[in-house]
């Protein structure tokens, strides 16, 4: 993942973010709060590197925590946790697979939530946790796996239009034609 596709993703999940924090229509009608925010960490846990992890969780968990009533460093945490534990099963993966992308994003919509209650658990901050809490979970993974391979999609290709592929030089040919006459030796 190049320098300029870490960069858009972290500004497009910013803005995802904030979204989520102004858009209180889907809120209202299922009753739970929808964090898209978990397919970006499967997306750097698949395609990044533990430096492109840590640079989600941080940034974009900083963020989400800003926003929310959650003590700051909880989203930071579960995000890193989360896509550390995706990251050990990247090789595994078919990351091009549509039904790959949409299992993982929803196992990265229940882990984060659940690590983030467990996080606000260890804390003593008196998370409100209960059967509310598992409808919760199963809408936001649900949501999550259905915004995952889009947003996968999405940043694949802006990681193909903003990354630096080298041309092939003329005279750097991988195939080369070697001439041999009969008076070849071999020593």
């Amino acid at each position: 993942m190049s320098r300029s596709t870490f960069t858009s993703m972290i500004l497009i999940a910013i803005g995802v973010v904030y979204l989520e924090a102004r858009w209180t229509v889907i809120e209202g009608g299922w009753r739970c709060q929808i964090d898209v925010l978990p397919v970006f960490a499967a997306y750097a846990a698949l395609h990044g590197r533990v430096g492109v992890m840590a640079g989600v969780a941080a940034l974009g968990g900083g963020w989400f925590d800003l926003l929310s009533a959650n003590p700051l460093g909880t989203s930071l945490l579960s995000l890193f946790l989360t896509s550390y534990m995706l990251h050990g099963m990247h090789e595994l993966l078919l990351k091009g697979q549509m039904a790959a992308q949409f299992f993982v994003c929803v196992l990265a919509g229940v882990l984060n939530p659940v690590i983030a209650g467990l996080a606000l658990w260890v804390m003593s901050a008196d998370p409100m946790l209960g059967w509310g809490t598992l409808w919760q979970v199963l809408i936001n993974a649900i949501c999550c796996g259905l915004a995952g391979p889009v947003l996968f999609l999405i940043l694949n290709q802006l990681d193909q239009n903003l990354s630096h592929t080298p041309t092939a030089k003329p005279w750097n040919r991988p195939v080369v034609e070697v001439k041999r006459s009969k008076h070849y030796h071999q020593f």
